[in-house]
């Protein structure tokens, strides 16, 4: 059966309910506009129960204040800035800063810009230290005398609105096959490359043009219209008479791809619905594409989709796409679910420790205990170092409950309320308040300085921040619940500001970092970079969703627990897909990957073997392991390790300049051997800022069994 007509077969049998035409009158902001492609609402995420309700600004009582970096209204419906605005998206780059970075829908990266929107089928450029997708101006589509902001978006796409000379609209949704560039008013469509174009010819349906260009490649132009395009000069296209309609392009990945992608070029994702569905064994993720017009749809996986998608019909005929992530395969249907199964998890480790370990825990936990501070004064300002300050207290109060050593325990719980309060009524040196401008909690030196407290005021690491507040309010809130009952609302704010699981919740975003297509976090804030989003620390977004699902369960607040906890098995499984090298499997090309073992930042577009704070090897490696809790083992997994300690942690920790690094590096051996590891931090002197001799010494004796 020929390829296009076993398309058209399968799309019957993946036809979705929230396949539509949808057209007519649509309202953007204060504004009517007629649209041929109505923007993709704010969807609902079905994710259940929400934290509390309360309103921040009451909780906060007077620290509350606007963000000195504005919304800009030109680059954001002014309409979308009265709600929860995304700080941390994949889009991001569209309404930060001057607008004009790029963002990565995969396989394209597109800009989009006043006067045009500007196209690119990345190429790949990598070294022994980055993989990264190298920018050209395939095709840029010329949108003269308009100017562009986003009017909506979802959980898996952005539109962005054209008005003035020209009125379109341009949805972006990830995966997309096609870009696309709907016009609401007829003009003469152009089109220009910095190629030369070397082949124009008519495809075999209406509307259709086959382009090549002098870098090799081979695009698929259609319009809808019916309009075929002409060449106009070396690298140039143009409509031989004003239309009006989508304008799609796809890159031809071979040529036997040409019949699937006629067959599916009617069909245009505009968005997506998602939900989960997740108990204590299992989570079910499922994305429900929206569509305009019939036809058939394919849309692009990423690895870590292609090994989870259930009942996937994969287009394989169709061609393979490109990205710095990996190779992307083409899926054909309107609905995607996969599942995730829930490893099991807790406040105590994965091992009973032996009476021996027990007694050993309790002379360092003892110790660990009458070490904390009792001067405020001596604790970080900042929330990263205090957070992780704060965390550290309570693992200790935690390890010496389970140690049955009641005197550290109060103690050290003692000094995690009295450390807390000031954070919660705001008499700390750098109280937290909350941010009217762009509904979120940020410190009060960051709301007007872009870079106090590591980017703090501009949402940058958020996650990783708030996760070691969180931890310690799920630590009292079993260890000390009437405490945590007196100040849930003012905890819950916290999980809220990066874990909201409710679209309804006026105050802050849908997880504010959590993207649930790549499947991971992106820390970076409302920062504009040429790669587009990054996450540097796996193991701290790790600890974050962690610390919210124990937060969740020492509340009683089961249907929470359930949804953090797919989040964060799906955030576990893509770091151990994209981060670390040879885990799960190998994304990376050999000249990158042939002498590490980890990505020590990941962008949308780019891996680069490096961290923001320095190019030590015990930074990029241990910056994804730290900090050490029960979830590391969703992330340390024993046959990564003995694969990877001879040839590099074990020379990385001996050459490390610190006891801190060391000590990180090592403790990861213990999934393989528990007493060598023991003898290697007998060793270390001083210990990480979040980290404690009995913190190290627990993990030890309760990871899982080699």
């Amino acid at each position: 059966m020929p390829l296009s007509d076993r398309i058209r077969k399968l799309a019957q049998k993946f036809a979705s309910p929230h396949e539509a035409h949808v057209s007519g009158s649509s309202r953007v902001g204060s504004e009517e506009t007629e649209c041929a492609v109505q923007p993709a609402s704010k969807t609902r995420m079905a994710l259940g129960e929400a934290w509390s309700a309360s309103d921040p600004r009451t909780v906060m009582g007077e620290r509350v204040g606007a963000n000195s970096y504005k919304v800009n209204t030109e680059l954001l419906d002014a309409r979308l800035a009265t709600t929860p605005i995304p700080t941390n998206t994949w889009w991001q780059n569209l309404i930060v800063e001057c607008g004009d970075q790029p963002i990565v829908m995969g396989p394209y990266m597109v800009k989009s810009l006043n006067e045009s929107v500007v196209v690119c089928a990345p190429t790949e450029m990598h070294s022994n230290t980055f993989v990264a997708s190298a920018w050209h101006d395939d095709w840029r589509m010329d949108m003269a005398g308009s100017t562009r902001r986003v009017v909506a978006y979802d959980c898996v796409s952005v539109t962005v609105r054209y008005e003035g000379s020209t009125l379109a609209t341009v949805p972006l949704v990830k995966g997309a096959v096609f870009a696309t560039i709907v016009l609401d008013t007829q003009i003469v469509v152009r089109l220009s490359t910095i190629h030369a174009i070397i082949g124009v010819d008519a495809g075999d349906a209406p509307g259709s043009t086959i382009v090549q260009l002098n870098n090799g490649s081979t695009w698929l132009i259609w319009c809808e219209s019916n309009v075929v395009l002409r060449q106009c000069g070396m690298s140039g296209l143009e409509s031989p008479i004003p239309m009006q309609g989508a304008v799609r392009l796809a890159l031809v990945a071979t040529p036997s791809a040409i019949p699937a992608l006629l067959s599916a070029r009617t069909a245009i994702p505009i968005g997506g619905d998602v939900s989960i569905n997740a108990t204590n064994d299992s989570a079910e993720f499922a994305i429900a594409w929206k569509v305009r017009g019939p036809g058939s749809l394919l849309m692009c996986a990423q690895p870590h989709h292609q090994h989870a998608l259930e009942s996937a019909e994969w287009m394989d005929d169709v061609g393979s796409y490109w990205s710095s992530k990996g190779t992307l395969r083409v899926a054909l249907g309107t609905k995607w679910q996969w599942s995730e199964s829930i490893e099991p998890i807790g406040f105590a480790g994965h091992a009973e420790p032996s009476a021996e370990h027990t007694e050993k825990l309790r002379e360092l936990v003892a110790i660990d205990a009458r070490a904390l501070p009792t001067d405020l004064h001596a604790l970080p300002p900042d929330p990263y170092f205090f957070g992780k300050a704060l965390a550290r207290a309570a693992r200790i109060a935690l390890i010496a409950d389970e140690v049955d050593d009641s005197h550290s325990r109060d103690m050290a719980v003692q000094r995690v309320t009295e450390w807390f309060e000031p954070w919660l009524n705001g008499t700390n040196s750098n109280p937290l308040v909350y941010d009217t401008e762009w509904f979120g909690l940020v410190s009060t030196a960051g709301l007007c300085d872009a870079h106090a407290d590591f980017g703090q005021g501009r949402y940058n690491d958020h996650h990783f921040h708030y996760g070691y507040f969180v931890y310690a309010a799920a630590v009292l809130a079993k260890l000390h619940p009437e405490w945590a009952a007196r100040h849930r609302d003012a905890l819950d704010v916290f999980a809220r500001d990066y874990c909201n699981l409710n679209y309804n919740d006026t105050a802050f975003p849908l997880l504010r970092c959590f993207d649930i297509y790549d499947g991971n976090s992106w820390a970076a804030g409302l920062f504009a970079f040429a790669d587009s989003r990054n996450q540097e620390s796996t193991s701290e977004a790790i600890n974050a969703y962690y610390a919210a699902y124990l937060y969740a369960l020492a509340t009683h607040r089961p249907q929470i627990a359930h949804i953090v906890r797919a989040v964060l098995q799906l955030e576990a499984r893509t770091s151990r897909t994209y981060w670390h090298i040879n885990d799960i499997c190998n994304v990376y090309p050999h000249e990158y990957s042939c002498d590490k073992a980890v990505v020590g930042i990941l962008w949308s577009s780019k891996a680069d073997y490096a961290t923001f704070f320095g190019n030590n090897p015990e930074f990029i490696y241990g910056i994804q392991f730290l900090p050490f809790t029960p979830a590391t083992a969703l992330l340390v997994k024993r046959a990564w390790i003995e694969k990877i300690w001879a040839p590099y942690l074990h020379s990385i920790s001996d050459g490390a300049q610190t006891d801190a690094w060391r000590e990180i590096i090592d403790l990861t051996y213990a999934v393989v051997d528990k007493n060598a590891t023991l003898e290697r931090i007998a060793r270390i002197e001083s210990h990480d800022d979040g980290n404690s001799a009995s913190n190290a010494y627990y993990w030890v004796a309760t990871a899982p069994e080699p």
